[in-house]
This record gives C-alpha cells, sequence and structure tokens, in this order.
C-alpha cells in the first residue's frame, strides 16, 4: 500500500501577516531617516551651488573689469538670486533655490574688479532645523559652513 505524501504550498495566512507587520516596521523606523537625509542633501546641493556662483561672479567681474552684483529675491516661493554687471538690466545668471526653504537670510553681494567683495557678510539657507551658511569676506574669500560662526 502506497501512503500519499502530505505536502504544503505556500504560507499561511498568519505567516504572511507577520512578515506584513515585520515589513511596514522597517518602513515606519528608515522613512523619517530618508527624507531628513533628502532634505540635507538639498541644502547641500543649493549652498554649494551657491558659494561656487559667487566665486564665478568674481572671476566674472575680474575679468570684465566692472563690478558685479548679486541680489536675492526672497518675496515668493521658489527664492532666486541673480548675477549682474553694476547698473545693468542683463543678467548673467538666474539660478532658483530648492522649494520650501523656509527662510533666507541675505543682502546684496557687490564684487569689485579685483574680486574683493565690499562688505563682509553672510548667507543663511534653512529648511526646518537644516541650516547652512555662505561667509564672504571683504578680502574675496568665501566658506561653507553648518554651523554660525560668532
Amino acid at each position: 500500500m502506497q501512503r500519499k505524501k502530505d505536502t504544503q504550498n505556500g504560507f499561511t495566512l498568519v505567516e504572511m501577516l507577520v512578515v506584513l507587520v515585520l515589513l511596514s516596521l522597517l518602513c515606519s523606523l528608515a522613512i523619517p531617516s530618508l527624507v531628513h537625509n533628502w532634505r540635507n542633501v538639498q541644502m547641500d546641493y543649493a549652498i554649494q551651488q551657491l558659494h561656487r556662483d559667487i566665486r564665478w561672479a568674481q572671476r566674472a567681474a575680474e575679468k570684465a573689469d566692472k563690478l558685479v552684483t548679486i541680489t536675492f529675491y526672497r518675496y515668493k516661493q521658489p527664492y532666486t538670486y541673480s548675477v549682474r554687471y553694476a547698473g545693468s538690466t542683463e543678467h548673467l545668471r538666474r539660478r532658483e533655490l530648492p522649494n520650501r526653504i523656509d527662510k533666507i537670510t541675505a543682502e546684496t553681494i557687490i564684487i569689485n574688479c579685483d574680486k574683493s567683495i565690499q562688505k563682509n557678510g553672510h548667507i543663511l539657507l534653512q529648511k526646518g532645523e537644516c541650516k547652512r551658511y555662505v561667509y564672504y569676506y571683504q578680502t574675496g574669500r568665501t566658506r561653507v559652513s553648518q554651523k554660525a560662526i560668532l
């Protein structure tokens, strides 16, 4: 007499529910971290682009032997800034900062023909708790920081 083997194919409902609960717990732990990291990546990109544009404007001022201004428009989202020769209405560069930046603190930057900047200052971009700074000095030096320099 032959015996039939009792074979079981697939998973039970309880096993599937346990797996789904574990996956949902892992996702609930990972998603906030990913959102926070994405915010930091966006801010890092924006501040590095702003820093590169300041350096580019310094070279443009030296090459054309003209004053260059970087003007920030903080009145509507997305915030923008433009690089121009002083007194000109034509944009050399115009950039938009990432959407939903909560705060931008910046003044118009005037760059002299010798790449120096007329006065020391800083630019602050803030999105939630994430803050990034670009500091610029009369000597023409610039630096990027995640912390406020006192």
